[in-house]
């Protein structure tokens, strides 16, 4: 077994990847095993306000596309150090990010090589319409802007384009958790037996 393995868990608002990522790096801790969750725009906004550029998320998306590509691979490059001290590195993020010119991916040749540690890549789903009716449960958290139930199904099927792209970039595997209504601990538990499995190679 060794460190510095990174598995990347990405999931469309609303199909409660939070949750599921919470329950299985619980019961790694429980067990033993050393693991990280780290949130790729966060360690973007990190960098970003380091150099004055934003104070906020929002900001970053208004940089030039350049900025943002420089603030990609410093992100990758200081996620890719973390990584050495842990078991595993839970990469939570988006595939991609939308902008007027239409969806830009989140992971690509700009800074994958600054993560050659990635081993898999995890897709967290659920059926549209329970993704639907969760984001409208949940008004606080999730705005307006993210669309209606077409948009729902138009996002997740791009997830999945992206995340064969990832794969064939990374030679990693790709392994799809569905979240049903009420599923979590099956959810959480199917995940944490894929990071297990990933851990112990």
């Amino acid at each position: 077994m060794s460190t510095g393995k990174i598995i990347v868990i990405v999931g469309i608002p609303g199909v409660g990847k939070t949750s599921v990522i919470n329950y299985a790096v619980d019961k790694l801790a429980k067990e033993g095993y050393s693991s990280i969750v780290v949130n790729y725009g966060t360690v973007m906004l990190e960098e970003a306000m380091k150099k004055g550029l934003v104070n906020n998320r929002d900001e970053i998306r208004r940089l030039d596309v350049e900025k943002q590509m420089e603030l990609q691979r410093m992100a990758a490059e200081r996620i890719n150090e973390l990584s050495k001290k842990y078991d595993v590195l839970i990469l939570d993020t988006h595939l991609f990010i939308k902008t007027k010119r239409g969806r830009w991916p989140g992971l690509n040749n700009n800074n994958l090589p600054y993560l050659p540690n990635i081993r898999q890549i995890i897709l967290i789903e659920a059926e549209p319409e329970e993704i639907y009716s969760r984001r409208m449960r949940d008004q606080n958290r999730y705005r307006a802007d993210y669309g209606g139930l077409n948009e729902i199904k138009e996002d997740l099927t791009y997830n999945r384009a992206f995340s064969a792209s990832v794969s064939v970039l990374t030679n990693s595997p790709i392994y799809i958790i569905n979240n049903k209504e009420g599923g979590l601990e099956a959810a959480g538990e199917e995940l944490y037996n894929i990071i297990k499995e990933v851990i112990s190679e």
